[in-house]
């Protein structure tokens, strides 16, 4: 697991003075690009050749998140193949621990050269699926969510 804080930004807000849609997303993808730097997925594996290329990108908003407190978001890999692995990610409001959002990410293996999606090298592969096994806190919350009328609400 991978962990990211920061602190909530008044500019962050809209006029109902909770924290935008925007900001989800860049807090979520600074998290994630974190992980794949602490995964050896940055400058250097694209020096290499390879980049990690983002195929969907998904939020649950679970509550309110309002300026003045900070965020910690814990990043997982959740699912992997030869080719692509999830982050799932949870947002923490550190004021009182509380779920304020989820994300999954999914990430495809990218040869520069080629601009299409390939295998990852075996000890890449194999770094991941030693992330993916190790014990997280709990079980994630939301996974698999799409936008729709016909789902409950996010588990909170």
């Amino acid at each position: 697991m991978f962990i990211y804080r920061c602190s909530v930004q008044r500019s962050w807000l809209d006029m109902n003075g909770h924290m935008n849609a925007r900001p989800y997303f860049d807090v979520f993808y600074e998290a994630g690009d974190l992980a794949c730097r602490d995964l050896g997925l940055g400058m250097s594996y694209l020096e290499e050749g390879h980049s990690v290329f983002t195929g969907d990108f998904h939020i649950t908003y679970v509550r309110e998140v309002r300026a003045g407190g900070s965020l910690t978001v814990a990043t997982r890999v959740l699912d992997l193949d030869a080719r692509r692995f999830v982050f799932h990610q949870e947002m923490i409001d550190d004021r009182d621990g509380a779920l304020a959002a989820t994300a999954e990410q999914l990430q495809l293996n990218v040869g520069v050269a080629s601009r299409k999606v390939e295998p990852f090298r075996p000890e890449v592969f194999e770094r991941l699926q030693k992330v993916q096994r190790s014990p997280d806190a709990g079980p994630p919350r939301n996974v698999g969510r799409a936008a729709s009328l016909m789902v409950r609400a996010p588990a909170r």
